[in-house]
């Protein structure tokens, strides 16, 4: 479900020196291209791989309620947005700034990318998310509120949501399109020191980004004033992003996955002691459920550092005389949490294959391998 997804409150211990010593320190660059070029790269491309199949595995899959079956194809969608700008503010980024691999062509057209590719990605985190929430209250009406759910749980209204969902997360990060711009500078007057991690603001990057020279000056990514101010930086970057990336969706999954925990709990106990339970319908009822909270729980689990991160460093903003900052550990733990936000937009498909009988059996024949089996598994098999 990531990300660095959006940026995360700037520290006065993080000092512009520290930049260069950073990019310098060859533990450091080893574990960065190691983690972002080789592991993320991979995940990138399993992960967008494994969310197209999802789609169209999904889309074929005509026991799921229609409801449940177009809010997994949409997260699997958000997942490979996510996914393809990892490839470019991770992968891409660190290749640029930690080695020597891309041609000076690729270098120089970065940064009119890098303004675009964060706020993009921040889009497509924030639409997780929530998706992950309109996901989890569709199935609680379904089960919890089964009375109501002709009303609520209709595809019409679901589409409805996703919309809102995109267009909100758009409008909430609209900002970050104009918290960076590219501007020509002169080489003889400024440092050529990259950026260095790939969260934007852990740590405060130098005045400009590689680029490539052109006329003497070269193209390089620099802070607006906007950025930069303090009261933006409260209020958009620190209030909003802990009540509408944290507080509310948090509270709502724990809220909605409690009550279906313990549905399932009620109906494993109905089952038990009615020998006239309708077996078909309970099964795959109680395994959709299931296959929810699994996503949740991988959810919650992979965002939980970032957010603890992003939570350090804001208490160490406003009280640094009581919060310590270990810079040199936590660019090690920004890394590691960046990387579990990349694996979160990649495990759905390994999670609905392990726990989705029917969802394997038709990949499966999608790849030519379950033509053979009795036709009387296919029409009893539950998803």
């Amino acid at each position: 479900m990531t990300i660095s997804s959006s940026s995360v409150t700037s520290t006065s211990a993080l000092r512009r020196q520290d930049v260069h010593s950073q990019y310098n320190d060859t533990a450091l660059r080893q574990y960065k291209v190691i983690v972002e070029v080789y592991v993320v790269g991979t995940l990138c491309a399993l992960g967008i791989a494994g969310n197209v199949l999802s789609i169209v595995v999904l889309g074929r899959d005509h026991t799921n309620r229609r409801t449940t079956g177009f809010m997994l194809q949409m997260l699997a969608v958000t997942d490979a947005v996510y996914l393809v700008c990892c490839l470019f503010y991770q992968t891409l980024n660190c290749a640029i700034n930690w080695t020597h691999w891309l041609p000076a062509a690729v270098q120089g057209r970065w940064p009119y990318v890098e303004v675009y590719v964060w706020p993009i990605a921040s889009v497509a985190q924030t639409a997780t998310v929530w998706l992950v929430v309109v996901l989890t209250a569709d199935r609680y009406i379904a089960i919890c509120r089964p009375l109501h759910a002709a009303q609520y749980s209709t595809v019409s209204r679901v589409r409805s949501a996703v919309a809102a969902v995109w267009i909100a997360a758009a409008v909430y990060n609209l900002p970050r399109f104009f918290e960076r711009v590219v501007v020509v500078v002169d080489v003889s007057a400024n440092s050529t020191s990259p950026s260095v991690t790939s969260s934007p603001d852990l740590v405060p990057p130098p005045t400009t980004s590689p680029g490539t020279i052109v006329d003497g000056g070269r193209a390089a990514v620099q802070r607006t004033a906007m950025r930069d101010d303090a009261l933006y930086v409260l209020v958009y970057k620190t209030c909003l992003f802990f009540v509408l990336r944290f507080l509310v969706p948090f509270t709502a999954l724990a809220f909605f996955n409690q009550r279906l925990i313990g549905a399932m709990r009620a109906s494993d106990q109905i089952r038990q002691r009615s020998a006239r339970y309708s077996v078909a319908a309970g099964v795959k009822e109680r395994q959709h459920t299931r296959t929810l909270v699994v996503v949740v729980v991988v959810f919650v689990v992979c965002e939980l550092p970032d957010l603890t991160l992003r939570v350090w460093i804001a208490l160490h903003h406003h009280s640094p005389d009581y919060v310590a900052f270990p810079r040199d550990r936590l660019l090690y733990v920004n890394v590691a949490s960046n990387l579990l936000l990349t694996v979160n937009s990649c495990i759905n498909f390994v999670i609905y294959c392990f726990m989705g009988r029917r969802f394997r059996l038709i990949l499966l024949r999608m790849i030519g391998c379950g033509q053979n089996w009795p036709r009387q598994y296919h029409q009893n098999t539950t998803w």
